[in-house]
């Protein structure tokens, strides 16, 4: 009896030590930018240039890989990754209202 104690311990404390961190927002609540904003945003630009045509993004998003976030002005937001020394833009994703991506 005490060995199985001891291992549904184990057990537990194994599963909580591999759960995945919890994904965080830090967003202002501006929503004042539209999904149109985004057209000419291209794979490969740069962080600069992507500021230039749409301004700062609004948060970020991640733990560990951390995003760029524009909050959308219907409760979506766009996520942006720049990658590299020179931040290019390597990936960019639409988030419903309720989480869901959309590539």
């Amino acid at each position: 009896m005490k060995s199985f104690k001891l291992l549904a311990v184990v057990s537990i404390i194994m599963l909580t030590a591999c759960q995945k961190p919890t994904e965080y927002i830090v967003t202002s609540d501006n929503g004042n930018f539209a999904v149109s904003d985004f057209n000419e945003i291209q794979i490969g630009m740069s962080y600069d240039k992507v500021v230039e045509l749409i301004g700062e993004p609004t948060g970020t998003v991640g733990y560990g890989i951390v995003w760029e976030v524009y909050s959308l002005n219907d409760g979506a937001y766009m996520k942006l990754l720049f990658t590299g020394y020179n931040q290019i833009l390597t990936e960019m994703i639409m988030v419903d209202k309720y989480g869901k991506e959309i590539k």
